[in-house]
Parts: C-alpha cells; sequence; structure tokens
C-alpha cells in the first residue's frame, strides 16, 4: 500500500488499522528508496506488526526539497517524526541502514522519547562518512577534505542523470554494475528493469540533491564538502556534536547493531574511503596512511555505543555479526535478518 503528501512518500504492509500491533518504521540507506525494506518488511507477521517505510526527501518519489546540506540530517529525522505524528504513533521500533544509520544517530539524540528501540544495520558512523580518523573520529583536516560529495564518481552520476541502467564499460560508471558486484556483491542478478535500480535513477543529480555540491581543497583529496546536497548532509562536517548528543541522549533506548561481516562499504576499510583509495593507488597523490589514515567506521560506532552505556548506566546494545554476508543483508538474507530481529523484541520485552 503507497500514500504520498507533501513530505514523504511511504510504504506499509498491507494491514488495514495499526490497532494492538507494534509499529516498525524503516529508514533506508543511499541510492536506495523504501522499496528496498519490502523483503524484510514481508517478514513481519501483519497480525502483529505494523511496518511503514518513507522515502526520505531527494529519494524516491517523496515530494522534493533542496537539501541544506548543514542540517540534512536534522531534517530527515523531523520528516520521520512528522510522518508518525501524521499517522498517530507516539512510540515506535525504527530500523535503518547506512545513510539511514545517521538518520537513526539522530532520531536517538533527538528524538529518543519516540523510541520503543532501534535496530541499525550497517549504519554510517555517528561521526559521518569520510575525512576522519580515530575511534574518537578527530577530522583529518580543518576542512573535512576526503569527506563529501566529491567522494562521487561524476562519470557515474552523469549515466543516473541520462537514466543509463546498462552494464556497458567502464563498469564502474555504471549505475548496474556498481549496484550489483559493490553494494550486493553479486548476491541478487540484477537486469536492467529491476526495481532495486529505481532507487538510483529516482535520484535529483545536482547541488542541491546528489550528490551535492563539492569544494576545491589545498588538502588531499583536493575536495571538501559543500553546503548542499545529499551526500554533504553525511559529512562530519555538518555533524558536529552528533556523536556527543547520542552518548548524552537521556532517553533509555535498547539498541541492536547488525552488520555483515563482509561489508564493504561500512567497515574500518571502507572501499569507499579516500584513504583506502589512495593507498591502492586510486586516487593519486596520496600522501601515506600516517598522513591520512583510513576511517575506522565500525570502531567510531562501538566507541559511540560504549560511552552511551557507560555514561547513561542503563543503554544497552547489542552487536551481532551476520557471517558472509554484506552491506544490505536484508536483501541478501532477509529471513535471517528477520529471524535476529524478532528474537531481539523477545528479548527486550522479557
Amino acid at each position: 500500500m503507497h500514500h504520498h503528501f507533501s513530505g514523504p512518500h511511504y510504504t506499509v504492509t498491507n494491514s488495514k488499522t495499526l490497532t494492538g500491533k507494534m509499529p516498525v518504521l524503516f529508514v533506508h540507506g543511499n541510492t536506495s528508496t523504501s522499496a528496498w525494506w519490502q523483503p524484510l518488511m514481508q517478514c513481519f507477521d501483519s497480525e502483529r506488526y505494523f511496518c511503514i517505510a518513507p522515502d526520505l526527501n531527494g529519494f524516491g518519489r517523496t515530494h522534493f526539497r533542496a537539501i541544506d546540506a548543514r542540517t540534512g540530517v536534522r531534517d530527515w529525522a523531523r520528516d520521520v517524526v512528522d510522518l508518525l505524528d501524521r499517522l498517530g504513533i507516539s512510540k515506535v521500533h525504527v530500523v535503518c541502514s547506512s545513510l539511514g544509520g545517521v538518520v537513526g544517530w539522530e532520531l536517538l539524540a533527538r528524538h529518543g522519547n519516540r523510541l520503543l528501540g532501534l535496530v541499525q544495520i550497517a549504519p554510517g558512523s555517528p561521526y559521518g562518512f569520510g575525512g576522519t580518523h580515530g575511534s574518537e573520529g578527530r577530522p583529518n583536516f580543518p576542512d573535512f577534505a576526503g569527506s563529501g560529495a566529491g567522494m562521487s564518481n561524476p562519470a557515474l552520476i552523469a549515466r543516473i542523470r541520462a537514466g543509463d541502467c546498462s552494464k556497458q564499460p567502464p563498469m564502474v560508471t555504471s549505475p548496474a554494475w556498481v549496484l550489483q558486484h559493490y553494494v550486493l556483491r553479486n548476491r541478487i542478478e540484477l537486469d536492467e528493469d529491476h526495481p532495486l535500480l529505481d532507487g538510483m535513477f529516482a535520484l535529483r543529480p545536482g547541488d542541491d540533491g546528489f550528490p551535492g555540491d563539492v569544494q576545491e581543497s589545498p588538502n588531499w583529496p583536493g575536495y571538501a564538502p559543500g553546503d548542499r546536497g545529499i551526500v554533504n548532509s553525511i559529512s562530519p562536517k555538518h555533524l558536529a556534536g552528533l556523536a556527543e548528543a547520542v552518548v548524552q541522549a537521556p532517553d533509555v533506548v535498547p539498541l541492536l547493531w547488525l552488520r555483515g561481516s563482509e561489508d564493504g562499504i561500512v567497515s574500518d576499510r571502507s572501499g569507499s574511503d579516500p584513504a583506502v583509495l589512495g593507498a591502492a593507488g586510486l586516487i593519486p597523490g596520496f600522501p601515506g596512511e600516517n598522513a591520512v589514515p583510513p576511517q575506522p567506521m565500525l570502531a567510531q560506532t562501538r566507541y559511540v555505543l560504549d560511552a552511551r552505556a557507560a555514561a547513561s548506566g542503563g543503554a544497552p546494545y547489542q552487536e551481532r555479526v551476520l557471517d558472509g554476508l554484506g552491506h544490505c543483508p536484508y536483501l541478501e538474507d532477509p529471513r535471517w535478518v528477520y529471524a535476529e530481529i524478532s528474537r531481539w523484541f523477545d528479548d527486550i520485552r522479557a
């Protein structure tokens, strides 16, 4: 069932009412839409759960508003809360992934009173994506060079803009090839009409959408984040204070952190990290890992969650690793992911 209003487009399960059911809201990642959650949502018993999956602003069929990267993550979180208000839902379990996981950190930090629990599946670091080092998320350079819209391949964006769903070489500029081989790790065969590709082609390319504007930098790799668009919104430049807010948030919200052991996107040596690409000789002029270390994304998340647990004395979290799965375990093995989530629901209700 699909709905649309002036805010997010969203999908719900075929439940006609949420009376007596547990509401579960799903927040998608970058270059995707609410449709990516369908395989997992279908595992939830519609007699017990009321599942909602919105398209974030800039993705899917949501009414588009130019994205101010300085407030982008906060704006996405407020849209989610506004949707809950419109649906008359006071408290909800939230399941997030990747970029949606950064929105999840914002929900936990500033809207924790609305959360029954938070499931983070391969979430972006609370310090953002790119441009930092160390567990405490220290910036590599004052201008946060190496993060933001400059991380995106311009040739790939051009083929998204052109609606090119072919797998014609060069492969690294083909949206279908990148999605199948890099994100899904060949777990799902994509033809040119596969609905998962819709997430890429529904993006609004440009400075106000995907990926955003790029600023030149004197620091390696030569670019810094701008103030507009999607990818800049998850730069550490625009997430200053988020990790600290997660640690200090007063609401006791149980948290489950799920991740695939083979995730090459959110990891301590991410294949999207300029430092990793530079060390492999794929970005020229790399000054070495002593100057620009890889971002330890997992260590950063663990550091923040451990600090939160210690600060609150009552904010438990569980980290579970799904062996052999990658960045999108909810697509690769939705039944396994559902089993982990439902078991955790039972644990926190006990």
